[in-house]
Formats: structure tokens, sequence, C-alpha cells
């Protein structure tokens, strides 16, 4: 009895035993369970972290990429635009620079019709000249033998006499060549002055008069009606100055004739009055 109740003793303390273990083994078995189970949920949460880190950043840089796409695609726009407006101007500024070009040509063919016109002008003012000079010449023995055959009729009419010559003092007013032509239809023409006592006879008219002096047929070298070159001149100061000036001032008039020098340039149209001098051959 003793014995069996020792064996019952000791089977009551395996089995305690073993229920023992059998608990201390499944705790192990949960709380090993449970710290894999925590160290997954961890390292996944830190995975997770990690790709929605990931995922901001790269929308991030896509956004950023995406502004950068839209910049690019403005200044695109922008130098696509600049480069059409330049191609405009280029194509406008190659219109103009034809349409320049043309126009040059175009005056540089008028400015070669008018110097032709002008060299044909010339021409006819030196024939004009020339024609007036010989009605002059044909006029000068019929003039001279009227006033010696009767003087007072000229005086009459307007002429006055000083050192061999008669001289006509106008009352209207007319341009140069109109003037010479009205002293050859009265057999004369327009005063040439060749002395200091001329000068003053003339300027004792005290009227502004044209002259017969005149650069027309070459610039800066005056001549007389006549055909004479100035040798002795009674300008004013400072005169001619038709270079200066840059107009065209090819004929003389008595201007300020309360000075002895006198003489002014002027432009050959306008109107003023004239002197006629008819020279009597002794």
């Amino acid at each position: 009895a003793v014995v069996l109740g020792l064996l019952c003793l000791l089977l009551l303390t395996g089995l305690m035993t073993s229920v023992c273990l059998c608990e201390y083994f499944c705790l192990f078995i949960c709380l090993f369970m449970c710290q894999t189970v925590t160290k997954g949920n961890s390292e996944w949460e830190t995975e997770m972290v990690q790709l929605q880190t990931s995922y901001t950043n790269l929308t991030r840089e896509s956004d950023q990429l995406q502004t950068s796409y839209t910049n690019l695609t403005r200044e695109r726009d922008q130098l696509q635009t600049s480069y059409t407006n330049l191609t405009r101007e280029r194509d406008q500024l190659q219109t103009s620079n034809t349409n320049l070009i043309n126009a040059l040509d175009m005056l540089q063919k008028r400015v070669e019709e008018l110097a032709k016109k002008r060299n044909d002008l010339q021409g006819k003012i030196r024939g004009n000249c020339l024609f007036l000079n010989f009605i002059v010449r044909i006029n000068n023995l019929n003039l001279t033998y009227c006033y010696l055959s009767n003087p007072n009729q000229y005086t009459k009419q307007g002429w006055l006499y000083f050192s061999g010559s008669v001289y006509y003092i106008s009352s209207l007013k007319k341009s140069w060549l109109e003037s010479r032509e009205d002293c050859v239809q009265r057999s004369a023409d327009l005063v040439i002055i060749s002395s200091e006592e001329e000068q003053n006879f003339v300027r004792n008219f005290l009227k502004h008069m044209w002259i017969g002096l005149t650069d027309r047929e070459t610039e800066g070298r005056w001549k007389w009606v006549d055909g004479t070159p100035l040798t002795k001149s009674f300008w004013m100061p400072l005169e001619p100055n038709r270079h200066q000036l840059l107009r065209d001032e090819d004929c003389a008039e008595m201007s300020n004739y309360y000075l002895e020098n006198s003489w002014n340039d002027d432009q050959c149209e306008h109107k003023k009055m004239w002197t006629c001098e008819k020279i009597l051959p002794l």
C-alpha cells in the first residue's frame, strides 16, 4: 500500500510536471509568435512609410517635371512667335529694301531726265542770249541814228544820256530774262557797268533793279550780257553768296543803292525793275 501510494504520488507529480512543461511550452510559443508578428508588423509599417515617402517624392518630382515641361512649352511657343515676327519683319524689310532700290532707280532716272532738260534749257538760253545779242547789234545803228538825229525824242520817252550811252529806267517789274527782252525790243540791252562813274550814275536812280550781269552759263563765272567777263565789280560784302545759300542766284541786281558797293546776286525768276543801256557808237 505504501509502495502503491508512492507510485501514485510519483505519477501525480509527473503529471503535474508535464502539465507545467506544456504550459511553459505553450507560453513560449505564444510569446515567440507575438514577437514575430509584432516584428513583422513593424517592418511592414516601415516599408509602407518608405513607400509613401517615395510616392510623395515621385509625385513632387512629377509635378516639377510637368511644370518644367509647361514652362519649356511656353518658352518654345514664345520663341516660335518671336521667330515668326522676326521672319515677318525680315520680309517687310526685304520688301522695303526692294521698294527703296526701285525708288532710287526711279530717282536716278528722274535726275538724269532733269539734267538733260537742264542742259537743253541752258542750250536754249545760250541760243536766246546769242539771238538777243544779234538783235541788239542789228538795232544799234538804227537807235544811234534816231538818237543823234532827234535826242529830245528819246528824252521824252524816258531815256537819259551819260558818257556816250543812253539809259532807260523801267517802271514795271519783270524777271531778269523778261527785262532783257524788253531792252532788246527797245534796241538796247541791260546796263553794263564798267566804271565807278557809271556805277554812281546808275545808283542815283534809287531803285532795286536788274543789271546786265549773270553766271547762268557757268556757275561762278560772271559775264556781262555782251559776253565780256566781269573785271571791275561793286558787290556788297559777302556777295555773291549763291554757294553759301545753296540757291540758284545767277543774276545780279543793284540792291543797296545808297552804297557804292551795292550789287547782289538773286534768283533770276524774281520780279524787279531794270535799266536798259544803249552805247552810242562814235
